[in-house]
Order: C-alpha cells, then structure tokens, then sequence
C-alpha cells in the first residue's frame, strides 16, 4: 500500500495547519520565530532555545523538469522553489542544496539552463538579513556536462548561471577549485544556531565501463584541494555534496514507486562514492554526503575513526504513477525532501513531500519519512 498524507495550509497569518490522513484528521498549531544576520564569512541564524533547529532542503535531479520530458514539467520545479520560499522563515530553511543534474542536455539545449535558472534564482529574492535570498549550491551531474559524464566538457550554461561570477562576493560563497570560472568544484559556508558548515561540491567524474571520460588526475588533484579546504574550515562541520555516491540496494522499489519503503534501505557506493568516501573519510569533520543520479532513495551509515558519517540518496526522477508501467512515468512529481537538524534533541529528521499550491503531499513510509542521531 502506499503511504501517503496530504497536508493543507489555511489561515496563515495565525500558521495553523490541519493534517488530513486517509482516516483522520488533525490540528497542529505552529508559532515561530525567526532573525537573519550576516557577516564576511556565513548567513547566522538564531532562535529561541525552545526552537533550537534549523533545516536544509534538499532538491533531488530535476533533469526532467528543464528538459519537460517522461512527465515532468517547470510547474513541478516552479511548485518545490515557490514551497521554499514562502515557508523559509517558519520552516527556518538555513541553506538550500541541488545534488545536479539540473538539465537534461547539458550545453546541447541551453533553453534547459534558462529553465533552471528562472527557477533557482527564485531562491535569490532579498530577504531581511539575507541580501542574496536564502543560500543555495547546485552540483555538476552527469547531464549538465557536454559530453555527457565528461569532467572536461563544457559547462557553459552552468558557468553562466551558476558559476563563479555568479556567487562570487555572496557571504556564503566560499570559492572554486583553481578559481575556476564555472565553479563546477566550489565550496559554500553557513550558519545556523550558533553552528557552522562547510558544503564542499565535487563535479560529476565517474570511473566505470560506461564512462570514458573518468579522469583520474583530475580527481586526485580535486581532492587534494577538496581535503586542503576542509582541513583550513575545521572549526566547520562539513557536508559533501556530489552527483554520484550512493544508489539504491536491490530490496528497494523507490525508484518507481513511492510510499512502500518499511525501512531506510543501507544502498551501495556508486563507483565515485566509494572513492570520495575512501578519501574524505580522512576529514575529521565531515559527517554528512548527500547524492542523486541514480533514482530511489538510500541512507548509508559509516563509522571511521569513532566518527559517523552519514550519506543520503535523493533522486525521484523515475518516478511512476500508479500501476507503474513505463508509460507511467512521472519526470520526479515535484518532489522535495527537508533534513530537520534537531539541535534540542540531537536527531536528524528526514521528510518528503510534494508541495503542491494548497497542499503537500507527504510521503509517510520509513525510507521517506524517519529520523536518526544526529551526530553520532
């Protein structure tokens, strides 16, 4: 059976909310509180210890949503920005990530990067104590390179939109690799309740027989850099922000199908992954790696050195509506995931749902909707 709920939002000058499952109903009363403040380095944000979390956002490929194909259209990408951006303050959304794959054709279609830029820059709308609207990075993927898989090809849509030029002189815009123009390789810096992070983006450089583009002294010397950064940011807690680490394990039906998962399913390392893992696990602060590419979702859990470090899949792109043949296919279905950093009670809570204009769709089954430590 698939486990969904829908979520509808009235009355919100008072943000009350009334949850209505298949069997029932119920209301939640919500009040929050929110401050912005910046300075040369990080966006801050405080709270009340009462409402000592904060949240990221999560956008899995939106591929199908640019190239409006297998489904997917601009209204989905358009429906999970505008849901950011006018729920950032009570949700207390610190810091917006793109796991890639943001188009379809990379370069070949730039009508595809001027689809993805109307949207991401949605993000981008001044705020009080955010000049630059909430902070946001996108990795490079697969099919944003020009050709398709290859570290070397051409970026020019990204580097247009989301490149260097583009976030350079942001607060929370740290720098790219060799001051590299496209920023395909760049890292962000934020704040939020009195912690700091560090959000470190590595291109899309995948060794496998079906990529012959895999460039092996790119990425010794990308994660050489990589690791020199986060050791100079060691007073942050780190973040590894990369198209392909983690794909699905065989148990899970989350490529196609949503609402059926009874556990977090464990996933397998991408052949990428397990070298940025390999690699990175030296680190001593990075504790979280989110992923996409290869659709469904996975939550991996490693311990290095008495550390924990936790790697997130997040893709939808596969999607199917019901009965879930190939003609059902729905591009992703607007898709958005939220990560709760609990800071009151050391959790990370993990929720997705499709934000729709007066609803949201949730989806209540344990792959989806589950919490775990947050640190440890």
């Amino acid at each position: 059976m698939i486990s969904y709920s829908i979520l509808s939002v009235f009355n919100p000058n008072r943000k009350i909310i009334v949850l209505y499952s298949f069997l029932c109903f119920v209301l939640l009363g919500a009040g929050y509180k929110h401050f912005g403040a910046n300075d040369k380095q990080a966006i801050a944000f405080t709270q009340a210890a009462k409402d000592k979390y904060f949240q990221i956002a999560v956008l899995g490929d939106t591929q199908y949503y640019t190239a409006e194909k297998y489904g997917g259209s601009m209204n989905m990408f358009y429906n999970q920005i505008d849901w950011i951006t006018a729920n950032a303050e009570q949700e207390k959304i610190a810091y917006v990530v793109h796991v890639g794959d943001i188009t379809d054709h990379g370069d070949a279609k730039p009508i595809e990067w001027e689809r993805a830029k109307d949207a991401m820059y949605r993000l981008e709308k001044p705020r009080p104590g955010l000049p630059h609207g909430i902070p946001y990075g996108v990795a490079v993927g697969n099919h944003d390179l020009r050709p398709n898989g290859d570290p070397n090809g051409t970026k020019e849509g990204y580097t247009k939109y989301f490149g260097r030029d583009h976030f350079k002189g942001r607060n929370y815009y740290g720098g790219s690799y060799n001051d590299e123009s496209s920023s395909a390789n760049h890292y962000d810096i934020f704040s939020a309740n009195g912690e700091s992070f560090i959000v470190l983006y590595l291109v899309f450089n995948e060794k496998s027989s079906k990529n012959q583009f895999y460039d092996a002294k790119l990425e010794e010397s990308v994660f050489n850099w990589g690791e020199k950064v986060l050791k100079e940011h060691a007073d942050k807690k780190a973040i590894i922000v990369s198209h392909s680490i983690l794909k699905k394990d065989n148990s899970s039906n989350s490529n196609f199908v949503a609402g059926e998962g009874n556990t977090p399913k464990k996933g397998l390392f991408t052949s990428q992954g397990k070298m940025i893992f390999e690699k990175f696990k030296h680190s001593s602060n990075v504790f979280m790696m989110l992923c996409g590419h290869r659709s469904g979702e996975a939550y991996r859990v490693e311990n290095y050195n008495g550390r924990t470090i936790k790697i997130f899949l997040t893709d939808y792109q596969s999607r199917r509506n019901p009965p879930h043949g190939e003609t059902d296919r729905n591009g992703g279905n607007g898709i958005l995931r939220l990560m709760k950093f609990d800071q009151a009670n050391q959790k990370l809570q993990l929720r997705t749902f499709i934000p729709q204009k007066d609803n949201l769709l949730e989806e209540t089954d344990e792959d989806s909707n589950f919490s775990t430590s947050l640190y440890k």
